[in-house]
């Protein structure tokens, strides 16, 4: 079996792949920020989880040229990226679960480490929680180690995505991006609710030992097939590279250089500031959300997680693929347009509710993550589009890369305390608003034009 040739095959193992990235996710996003904050830590405090987990995402910019420019190419160009970072992934969760059971989460709580882990806790940014000697906080420990798990999986995120621009055709990818970003929202769902349900009725160290299984099983879907036909499976497999220009190494001067070509027309440079705005928002209520769910609106932490799990996600999903469904109907851009649109209008009505701690606010689940994710998938196909040069996969990701970034931003400004909620929560309005005209003024089909006379001419 393998993906370049089966439509099937290669969609099922990108959605899988997508799942791995959601399911860790969303339990630290989501339920184990609010655990935190359920154990008393301030929002600012909590936040180090969420902005610990989002800032290895940054990262992708790094992994992009190594991946494009060291390659096993009898095995896939791709593919023994992707079998790496799913190890990490799964070592990391292994080790995180360390913090052992929810008593051990209460503030003040410290685990012993080596002495090198606890210089490196010590000084990550944004931690001042770290003890004496080879003692760290728990949230610190918590907050490092899934730095770690993140690091390898945003390596996983960028194998996936270079491994989709690789394999995908034009025609299928509006489609096969929506099914992606719903199978991510599964994972999400996943370990949100899933992992809130064991978290309750087990513990941190055995929720986190069931994900580590879960990411191992996945990585033998991927060592189950191939890339292209012909190649090996595994290392000591018969078999020979089956793609055109493999070499298993390329210099990452040319890689960069070709990535500086393709960013100097106006659409694609102009895309980076767009990738970054557009993130802001949501990066703002990730941890805003979850602090107000609990310390206005007086909900448990495991009943906001399981809301989100359900009502959040499900709003999501429905975006993702409504979202992925038009774009390739209506154009790319009035999808991302209408979901930034309803973004910010959902905010902006959301804030005054805060400001007056009135009404039941479950319903800015669906409906802000909903619009997430149907102005996410669109201009997830539209970055495609206009990824173009040798260095497309390096410049896809540099998209992938700056949007978690303004995340991270978005989560920096969700700490400010001296900012009342309701005025955090217009800011994320405003934010998503701020973009829509940028998105418009971005010319997708004279790249595609420019790529096309490129690849005529060679």
């Amino acid at each position: 079996m393998n993906m370049s040739s089966h439509r099937g095959i290669r969609t099922a193992i990108l959605c899988l792949l997508y799942f791995a990235q959601g399911f860790p996710y969303g339990f630290v996003l989501y339920t184990l920020l609010t655990v935190f904050l359920d154990q008393g830590y301030t929002r600012d405090q909590a936040a180090i989880i969420s902005g610990f987990s989002v800032l290895p995402w940054t990262f992708k910019f790094i992994w992009a040229p190594l991946i494009d420019s060291v390659r096993f190419p009898s095995m896939g160009l791709r593919r023994p990226w992707i079998v790496f970072a799913q190890l990490g992934m799964a070592v990391t969760l292994i080790a995180n679960a360390r913090a052992g059971d929810l008593g051990s989460l209460a503030p003040g709580e410290t685990i012993e480490v080596s002495s090198w882990l606890a210089s490196l806790f010590a000084w990550v940014p944004g931690s001042t929680d770290a003890t004496a000697g080879n003692e760290i906080s728990t949230l610190v420990f918590v907050a490092g180690i899934f730095f770690l798990h993140n690091a390898f999986a945003s390596l996983q995120d960028v194998a996936t995505d270079a491994l989709a621009v690789d394999i995908l055709e034009e025609s299928e990818r509006g489609r096969v991006n929506g099914f992606m970003w719903g199978s991510k929202l599964f994972g999400i769902t996943a370990g949100t609710t899933g992992g809130a349900y064991l978290i309750k009725h087990f513990n941190l160290n055995f929720t986190l030992q069931v994900m580590a299984i879960g990411i191992l099983v996945i990585t033998a879907c991927v060592l189950a097939v191939r890339e292209r036909e012909g190649e090996k499976r595994l290392p000591w497999s018969k078999g020979a590279a089956g793609a055109t220009r493999s070499k298993a190494l390329r210099s990452p001067i040319v890689v960069l250089s070709e990535l500086f070509r393709a960013l100097s027309k106006w659409t694609t440079g102009a895309a980076v500031v767009l990738s970054i705005i557009t993130s802001i928002s949501a990066g703002i209520f990730i941890p805003l959300a979850s602090d107000t769910f609990i310390n206005v609106f007086q909900w448990d932490s495991l009943d906001y997680s399981s809301a989100l799990g359900t009502w959040g996600i499900g709003g999501e999903l429905c975006g993702a693929l409504i979202g992925g469904y038009l774009c390739d109907r209506l154009g790319r851009r009035k999808i991302a347009a209408i979901g930034g649109l309803g973004m910010g209008i959902a905010m902006i009505s959301f804030s005054f509710l805060v400001s007056k701690a009135a009404g039941d606010p479950t319903w800015i689940l669906p409906v802000f993550k909903g619009f997430v994710a149907f102005q996410t998938v669109a201009l997830f196909s539209l970055y495609m589009k206009i990824s173009w040069t040798t260095a497309a996969a390096t410049q896809f990701t540099l998209y992938m890369a700056v949007s978690n970034f303004g995340t991270f931003i978005g989560n920096e400004i969700a700490r400010i305390e001296d900012m009342e909620r309701a005025e955090l929560f217009m800011i994320s309005g405003v934010s998503a608003l701020v973009p829509l005209a940028m998105i418009f003024l971005l010319r997708p089909d004279s790249i595609v034009e420019l790529r096309n006379r490129e690849e005529s001419s060679s």
